[in-house]
């Protein structure tokens, strides 16, 4: 029987297939995340860069019990996340951004708002700004201390590119093993301009306790890697759920 299994993936190989196990671990994302957050628990989910509320519904359908704080800079995106998650028990929306540091930022809205950003578009985006305005930041410290929130299980980030200022804003929470998982984007082309490479943010987790679990969906532009999901788990929230 192994033989000839074996002799099904050598042959789907040649037809340039991959064979895996339906649901193997490090496929989907939110299947692994259920893997770490204990089962009796409402998990604390923080939703950076929430759009019009796509990660709510799948985090929803994850962990129904989950409570999630969702954050759009974008007033007029920031509307349609609100009517979206207005049946959704749990949900709170924020009209706000997420950075490394507190006070007004910059933000540059495209004509698409999923490649909205506070950093300036380069050679591969698209897309263009057909607004700047002025936003109001926190930091995840700073949010923390303010809402009495004594840890997060999941902290989801995608700030087209800013992902790495998020975390900045994070130092004390991390370094107290207060959050569980990091969920984010990450851009490895030339999307937009100061882009973090990523060596610097994974020896940045890595040095605050994180390992990394799984790199999920390349995306490519020009027969090269473009952007990806990754995920890392705190050390400690590991052995806890271990």
């Amino acid at each position: 029987m192994h033989t000839l299994k074996r002799a099904a993936v050598e042959l789907a190989y040649k037809l340039g297939y991959v064979v895996k196990r339906k649901s193997a671990f490090g496929d989907n994302p939110f299947l692994d995340m259920k893997q770490f957050v204990p089962g009796d628990t409402k998990p604390l989910i923080l939703d950076i860069g929430a759009n019009i509320g796509q990660s709510v519904t799948r985090f929803k359908a994850t962990f129904p019990s989950c409570v999630i704080h969702s954050f759009e800079p974008s007033l007029e995106t920031f509307r349609k996340l609100s009517q979206n998650v207005s049946n959704q028990e749990g949900v709170s929306p924020w009209n706000l951004a997420v950075g490394a540091a507190v006070g007004p930022k910059t933000f540059s809205e495209n004509t698409h708002s999923d490649m909205s950003s506070f950093l300036e578009l380069s050679s591969t985006g698209w897309g263009k700004i057909i607004n700047k305005s002025t936003v109001d930041m926190v930091t995840i410290d700073k949010f923390m201390e303010d809402q009495k929130i004594p840890s997060v299980d999941i902290l989801k980030s995608d700030t087209q590119g800013y992902d790495f200022e998020v975390f900045k804003g994070a130092e004390q929470a991390m370094k107290n093993n207060k959050i569980g998982l990091i969920y984010f984007e990450f851009i490895f082309s030339e999307m937009y301009k100061h882009l973090p490479a990523f060596d610097e943010v994974f020896r940045y987790l890595i040095d605050r306790n994180f390992v990394l679990v799984s790199i999920y969906e390349f995306a490519h532009q020009n027969r090269v890697a473009s952007w990806s999901d990754a995920l890392f788990v705190n050390k400690e929230y590991n052995k806890k759920s271990a």
